[in-house]
């Protein structure tokens, strides 16, 4: 395996050549990217935004989503509609990787949920879009 990580990884579609975590921006507005299969995780290489990410290079960490939401958006405009967007998700992490592109929150160090700007993905594929 590439990196071990209990991210749950993915590829585009079912002959993908990248793996990929959920939040990869390649994966945007794929209704449903194909969960990798373990052949796919031993031999395929990872796209190298989601290796920065599970590496955690550059990856920072905030104690509550309202400091991760106020360090993107100081006006702080978004904080509630975010926090009502992630509904009761249980959560015990929130970071913003690298490219300050989005913010996570996980669980167990698995991520459960991706705030972007005016939306939240939820691990199990729902959209709330809020903006």
């Amino acid at each position: 395996m590439p990196f071990e990580t209990p991210e749950t990884l993915f590829v585009a579609h079912a002959t993908g050549r990248l793996l990929h975590v959920r939040a990869c921006p390649q994966l945007l507005g794929l209704d449903a990217p194909v969960m990798a299969s373990p052949g796919q995780i031993e031999s395929l290489g990872m796209c190298i935004w989601c290796a920065k990410e599970l590496s955690e290079e550059g990856r920072k960490y905030f104690d509550s989503v309202e400091q991760a939401v106020r360090s993107l958006d100081p006006s702080g405009d978004a904080v509630r509609p975010t926090e009502e967007a992630l509904g009761g998700v249980d959560y015990e992490l929130v970071w913003v990787p690298p490219s300050y592109s989005y913010i996570a929150v996980g669980f167990k160090e698995r991520a459960v949920a991706w705030i972007g700007r005016g939306c939240v993905l939820h691990a199990d594929g729902r959209l709330i879009d809020f903006g």
